[in-house]
């Protein structure tokens, strides 16, 4: 890994800065952890500069939070009347606080705790670059060809590494979603491995999407067999299978090729809540767009976005859902 801090780009130092702040500032920091940090800084004049760079961030990120508990503390107190009941004696006569009431402070705690996740989301997506052979950042996607002539298609916030030898080719998906085309070979089985579950194919195109522990399987040509612990699935073209919740699911059809719309640069969403809309907008996006109403996060979306200008979809989403849009440091908006 040496290496590769050497060679990193600006942007790469200041993602390990960032790394490095948070873990220092984590309850469960050991001493081992501040050693290495030691070793790091002063390895090179340029992780120093970055990592001072970052304390600057978290300062400018402190400021514009503190700012947002005023905002909301202020609009608290003079719209008391409304937050609180008017007087009507409750129990033992203790006023309650009204549905506006409770949505401002879950607004004023999601805010503060956004500090902390600005910061601490990422750390994952750094140790797997480090690890990878390919990966991409939020909004980019990637075509490789390998040497077997097989060819890869990474979408967003993906990384994976490449592992062939003389009887098998394997690929590590360490996170994010890629579509393989496999050139055939009945004597060098192509392998995705998930963690979880594997996906294994001789000739066949089809997609693996990983998050978290989940995986899904989608076979646009071929066949795939899929395995986790002792179960196995065949998967054949226009059907999909998944791993979650700790077991393999039932193969199913697939009416349309939705899931493959990334591909040309769309999402498409039928009747979702608007969380699960942003949970997929929120790959394409460096920073993050959090729906801190409740209410307005179960609203239904439909829809077909252009995954390349997801604040265009931002910009939808607040004009049809009537919603107001906060922005903060680091590409965070909230929604409200």
């Amino acid at each position: 890994m040496s290496d590769k801090l050497q060679s990193a780009s600006s942007d790469s130092l200041s993602d390990q800065a960032l790394a490095w702040f948070a873990r220092l500032h984590a309850d469960d920091v050991s001493d081992e952890a501040r050693r290495q940090f030691e070793i790091w800084y002063h390895a090179d004049p340029r992780h120093a500069a970055a990592y001072d760079q970052s304390l600057k961030l978290w300062a400018l990120l402190k400021q514009p939070a503190e700012r947002v508990q005023q905002r909301l503390q202020a609009d608290a107190a003079q719209f008391k009347t409304e937050t609180f009941a008017t007087g009507r004696a409750l129990g033992e006569g203790r006023l309650q606080p009204s549905a506006r009431g409770r949505n401002l402070l879950r607004f004023a705690s999601v805010c503060l705790g956004l500090l902390l996740l600005v910061v601490g989301w990422r750390i994952p997506e750094h140790w797997q670059n480090w690890h990878s052979d390919y990966h991409t950042a939020a909004g980019q996607q990637l075509s490789v060809e390998l040497a077997d002539g097989s060819r890869l298609t990474l979408n967003t916030d993906t990384a994976l590494a490449v592992r062939y030898s003389d009887n098998l080719r394997e690929i590590e998906l360490l996170r994010g979603e890629a579509y393989f085309e496999v050139a055939p070979n009945k004597q060098r089985p192509f392998v995705v491995d998930g963690g979880h579950a594997t996906a294994r194919a001789v000739g066949t195109a089809y997609s693996v999407r990983k998050q978290a522990d989940e995986l899904r399987v989608l076979v646009s040509e071929g066949i795939v067999e899929v395995g986790a612990d002792s179960a196995k699935a065949l998967v054949h073209a226009a059907e999909q299978t998944e791993y979650r919740q700790g077991r393999l699911q039932a193969v199913a059809r697939l009416d349309n090729d939705d899931a493959l719309a990334w591909r040309r640069r769309q999402t498409v969403f039928h009747r979702q809540p608007l969380t699960q809309v942003l949970e997929e907008v929120n790959r394409y996006r460096r920073g993050r767009i959090v729906a801190v109403n409740p209410q307005l996060a179960e609203r239904v979306v439909n829809g077909v976005f252009n995954n390349a200008d997801p604040d265009a979809v931002l910009a939808a989403l607040t004009t049809t859902l009537q919603a107001r849009a906060l922005r903060m440091p680091g590409d965070w908006v909230l929604l409200y």
